[in-house]
């Protein structure tokens, strides 16, 4: 399996210790991402007021599909993403977005689907590249290669 074309959906998280401490207000994260990316969509959920649906389409071509929640957890998920796809979003969710770069915890469907339930760190520095690294050891722990 070529971990590099594997997708998966990734869920990206605060961490428990600090439920709220990307300080998600919905609003402004579908206006950030507007002021982002190429081509944005968002609105709230229906049945859902802590969530909002979100959709972007960036200049290259890669989507992300998803939603961001900040009911019990500041949350973004975002589904059919490769790990390349997905560090360019969470470089950008840290390094411009986020009060602080130590605040993402994620997972994937993959682990969920085989009861993996640790929550993985993204690295507070560093480019896509070692956010890379560190999605592909996850896979590798988690699917194999």
């Amino acid at each position: 399996m070529n971990l590099d074309e594997y997708t998966t959906s990734f869920l990206l998280y605060a961490p428990a210790k600090n439920p709220h401490g990307w300080e998600l207000d919905l609003n402004a994260f579908g206006e950030a991402l507007r002021d982002t990316f190429s081509e944005v969509g968002y609105k709230p959920e229906e049945g859902h007021p802590a969530r909002l649906g979100i959709w972007v389409l960036t200049a290259d071509g890669t989507e992300y599909d998803g939603f961001a929640d900040n009911e019990t957890r500041d949350t973004i998920a975002l589904g059919g993403n490769k790990i390349d796809e997905i560090a360019t979003f969470i470089l950008w969710l840290r390094d411009a977005y986020l009060p602080s770069p130590d605040l993402i915890r994620f997972t994937t469907e993959a682990a969920f689907a085989r009861g993996i339930e640790t929550d993985w760190r993204v690295p507070a520095t560093g480019g896509v590249e070692r956010i890379v690294d560190e999605l592909r050891q996850h896979l590798l722990v988690v699917v194999g290669e």
